[in-house]
């Protein structure tokens, strides 16, 4: 066994089931412990990304209400200002296009490669439909 020997590359697959519809929606998280209000980043039938100033705990049981909808789910992972949530049952495909009509994320900010870091003047901001 080679101590500092080159590693085989491991490839990562994607654990979604379903793809995710980009939304932008004002949404609440109700839980035992009070509720968090965010927005809804996206979303499928099994989950969604909600973005909030303080993420639950991976591992909480909440109730993700938006718009006309609720869904009872399970924070499955956190970052700073987000978290991700599967929901226990699958939502109907039409309530994720119903929120996609009435919500649409709107164009992605691309930001230039490289950044700014050299304190010169970067190329504008685009943004990507």
């Amino acid at each position: 066994m080679k101590l500092f020997g080159s590693a085989k590359p491991v490839s990562v697959t994607e654990q979604r089931a379903k793809p995710r519809t980009r939304v932008d929606c004002f949404a609440t998280l109700a839980m035992p412990s009070g509720e968090r209000q965010g927005r809804l980043y996206d979303i499928s039938t099994d989950g969604a990304r909600f973005v909030t100033d303080s993420p639950p705990a991976k591992g909480a049981s909440a109730i993700l209400d938006w718009d006309l909808h609720e869904a009872y789910c399970h924070v499955i992972w956190t970052k700073p200002g987000m978290c991700g949530v599967q929901f226990d049952r699958p939502i109907s495909a039409k309530a994720v296009q119903d929120l996609a009509e009435a919500a649409p994320a709107g164009p992605r900010l691309v930001h230039p490669a490289g950044g700014d870091a050299g304190g010169g003047s970067a190329p504008p901001t685009r943004f990507v439909g």
